[in-house]
């Protein structure tokens, strides 16, 4: 057994308050985007800009040299009051004492063309629209941020400070502008809390113990960066169920600022400019999964790997940091990738409670944002930390059986072969193209898009049918029941 060592003790804890004390000092007093942008202004004084740039005193001052030195001098200051102000995957961010903020072109650009009208720029080369945008562009190419490195730590941003959980300690601490964390939730941590309400609900529209410990580890999930678990999450089921309480009290504890709500075939599309919001969200959480999604990109997003994307009017970049993935949906999309690789990425939860009108609460969701957000956050703790134990999701029979239900039931070709009841011979056989002429009469009668004849043949290989090609043309050996 490893010896007490008081000096070992003394020394981890000096080195904790050191590090507290060195936050503090390089922190700005919290403030708004906007007034953290008036304060660097009124630090910036008239320059020389020859000077600066090394130029001759009878050589003239080109639009590059004003556009190279402003920039550089805004970031000088900041650099000297211990503001932060950086640039990464083509968004602006300002420390404001307790997170890196967003701020958007709009309100960047006018900045940067006061900065150089106090530095000394002319009035209307500063006011010219190309200028303004060649101070951005230069900004966006000299200010950027490396990404932190966390290791095993994890950190969640409230109000009252960063709830940290690395592998030796967990707690709150200081805020950090080095943490470059993007958002802060709106509430103050307490492990005091409870969510008695919530709890309540939660049992009522959830009664499967496994489904709600795999709905509080996702929750967890979307606070972690370093476990690669590949996952997206559906809550699956007809109306009057519970989803939308759930979506009003997550947008509460996330804050609607912090999601997005875009349908996957608006992720997922080629030329998509939602895809690039992702950036700066902690989740995507859509009410409804509707439209053809582009399977390729749909599992790199869920896999977290690295992505293209592109802000309207803006460079394309590739997004590495980006928000979790989840739906509320009534149906499941149909004719999908028949693939491990794309059904393995889905954790479905089954709402399939019904709750009667003489139950419902329409203001069940207002009790619980308006008392409980900081319970419910220590729910969604224990899931993170089972989680981190477990290095996976918890197994639910209802969840592996929503998805094996789904897969059949997204196959068309799977359901037809069933309603029809053919199964595998030797002997007997049929003309591929007359199976595939009922199969989109079936497919017709259903609502189903009918798959091409190519893709239908191979989705019957995959079911286990061989074929044949013939002098009359491809048969299948199959039977029906």
């Amino acid at each position: 057994m490893k010896a007490f060592n008081l000096k070992d003790v003394i020394g981890d804890e000096l080195k904790r308050c050191v590090s507290t004390a060195e936050r503090k000092y390089r922190t700005p007093k919290p403030g708004t985007c906007e007034a953290v942008l008036t304060e660097l202004l009124e630090q910036i004084k008239s320059i020389d800009f020859r000077a600066k740039s090394g130029l001759p005193d009878e050589g003239k001052i080109s639009r590059k040299i004003y556009v190279v030195v402003t920039v550089d001098e805004v970031l000088d200051v900041a650099t000297a009051n211990n503001w932060g102000l950086a640039t990464r995957d083509g968004f602006i961010y300002i420390f404001n004492g307790e997170y890196w903020q967003p701020v958007g072109a709009d309100d960047f650009k006018p900045f940067l063309a006061k900065a150089a009208m106090r530095m000394g720029v002319p009035v209307m080369e500063s006011k010219y629209h190309m200028f303004k945008d060649e101070l951005y562009k230069q900004f966006l190419s000299e200010a950027n941020l490396q990404p932190p490195t966390r290791g095993n730590k994890v950190l969640i941003n409230l109000k009252n400070g960063t709830f940290e959980i690395s592998p030796d300690w967990q707690g709150l601490r200081e805020f950090d502008r080095d943490d470059f964390i993007k958002y802060q939730l709106s509430f103050e941590y307490d492990p005091k809390s409870v969510c008695p309400v919530f709890d309540k609900y939660l049992l009522r529209v959830l009664p499967d113990e496994d489904c709600r410990k795999v709905l509080a580890e996702y929750l967890g999930y979307i606070f972690i960066n370093n476990l690669k678990l590949e996952k997206a999450v559906i809550l699956y089921g007809s109306g009057a169920n519970g989803k939308s309480v759930f979506f009003e009290i997550i947008n509460a504890i996330l804050g609607t600022e912090n999601i997005c709500s875009y349908s996957l075939q608006n992720l997922t599309k080629y030329d998509s400019y939602q895809r690039a919001e992702l950036a700066n969200k902690l989740l995507n959480y859509a009410s409804e999964i509707n439209g053809k999604l582009e399977a390729s990109i749909f599992k790199q997003l869920v896999s977290g790997e690295p992505v293209e994307a592109r802000q309207i009017y803006g460079k394309p970049f590739v997004m590495t940091d980006y928000g979790k993935l989840m739906f509320n949906c009534n149906e499941l999309p149909k004719e999908v990738e028949q693939t491990n690789a794309f059904f393995r990425r889905f954790i479905i939860i089954p709402f399939s409670e019904t709750i009667p009108p003489e139950e419902q609460d329409p203001e069940l969701a207002n009790k619980i944002i308006g008392q409980e957000l900081s319970g419910v956050f220590n729910w969604i703790l224990e899931g993170l930390r089972r989680l981190l134990v477990n290095k996976k999701f918890t197994q639910s029979m209802k969840v592996k059986e929503q998805i094996d239900k789904y897969r059949m039931e997204s196959d068309s070709v799977a359901m037809y072969v069933g309603e029809y009841s053919y199964v595998p011979s030797y002997r007997s056989s049929y003309s591929l193209k007359a199976i595939y002429d009922e199969y989109k009469a079936y497919s017709l009668d259903n609502g189903y898009k009918s798959v091409s004849i190519r893709t239908f043949s191979e989705r019957l290989r995959m079911l286990g049918f061989d074929g044949e090609k013939k002098m009359n043309g491809r048969i299948i050996y199959a039977i029906r029941e």
